[in-house]
């Protein structure tokens, strides 16, 4: 856990958590379409500056975003919250940009059609205020009147007064689980860092896809789940399967989850890499996409394999990157 200097980290934790819980007690309580903010941006964001403040505001952006969407039909209500650019895995091994094309991956889900809205429960900023990211839970009443759930991860980047949504996924949760809404610690950056010149977000993006290699290159030597067990923030959540209602937390939590039945240090049978990654201009928030592929793939497909994302976080422009939500 990263707390302010000279801070005691229980007292900082109670504190951030009290406010994490008024926050979402005030926006529950708003709910109707008086609550929208007044200013022109979708997605406002209060102005205040230290992290603590900062990750309020991009769950009040989140809650803001559901709310909004819950009054339009899925996926067209996600629009409104989207980056013109936004990015997100689709299957096969497709990393999907623009609004459009990702709305289009929807186009024929039993979802479409229906009304959707989430509840995040956890987040975290970059030391500039620029980049975050959210992980939270969410249901679909569908047009035929039955409903599906789901786990959801959104990377935000803050344009101009407001936080838009630069990457997004969801995994299904099945119907019989009980979705668990239970606040996450938020994760917030070890101190503020300066913003850096054009090399220098040259040199941070690739030091952020180096560690996606690096990621895979260690799978490859000591396992697929020891890897996971390694490369992995102390506050790290995974998506986890779908007969699973929460997030699994923590390195060595997720990398039992990602190992199955198989032991930590079972030779891996996949391979990966960053095809592209975006990253905050402080150096310690990022996210890779890329495709997991099989080292031995069917020979009916040879082009096997799934895309994903990786949300990276560190502890300073110099130090290791950390996987802290996929």
């Amino acid at each position: 856990m990263n707390t302010p200097r000279n801070f005691p980290a229980a007292l900082w934790l109670t504190t951030t958590m009290l406010a994490l819980t008024a926050c979402v007690s005030t926006t529950r309580d708003a709910g109707g379409p008086s609550s929208a903010p007044s200013s022109g941006a979708l997605l406002s964001t209060t102005g205040q500056s230290t992290p603590t403040q900062t990750v309020l505001d991009v769950l009040r952006a989140d809650r803001e975003f559901a709310r909004r969407a819950g009054g339009a039909s899925f996926p067209e209500a996600l629009r409104a919250g989207f980056l013109p650019g936004v990015m997100m895995p689709a299957p096969p091994t497709r990393i999907v940009a623009g609004v459009d094309s990702v709305l289009a991956v929807f186009a024929n889900s039993p979802d479409a059609g229906g009304r959707m809205t989430w509840t995040p429960v956890g987040a975290g900023v970059s030391g500039d205020g620029t980049h975050a990211y959210t992980v939270g839970v969410g249901r679909v009443r569908r047009a035929d009147g039955t409903r599906s759930q789901f786990k959801y991860l959104s990377y935000w980047i803050r344009v101009g007064d407001g936080w838009r949504v630069a990457a997004w996924r969801r995994r299904p949760v099945d119907t019989n689980v009980v979705l668990d809404s239970t606040m996450l610690a938020p994760l917030l950056p070890a101190r503020a860092f300066p913003a850096v010149d054009a090399a220098g977000m040259v040199a941070h993006r690739q030091s952020l896809m180096a560690a996606e290699q690096g990621f895979s290159d260690l799978a490859q030597r000591i396992g697929v789940g020891a890897a996971f067990a390694e490369m992995g923030d102390e506050q790290a959540v995974n998506v986890g399967p779908s007969s699973l209602g929460r997030f699994v937390v923590g390195p060595r939590a997720i990398a039992m989850a990602v190992s199955g039945n198989q032991p930590l240090t079972a030779p891996s049978a996949i391979t990966w890499n960053a095809d592209t990654a975006l990253v905050a201009s402080s150096g310690d928030l990022g996210i890779t996409f890329g495709v997991i592929r099989p080292k031995q793939p069917p020979a009916d497909n040879p082009n096997a394999g799934a895309s994903f994302f990786t949300i990276w976080r560190r502890s300073s422009p110099n130090a290791p990157w950390r996987y802290v939500a996929e």
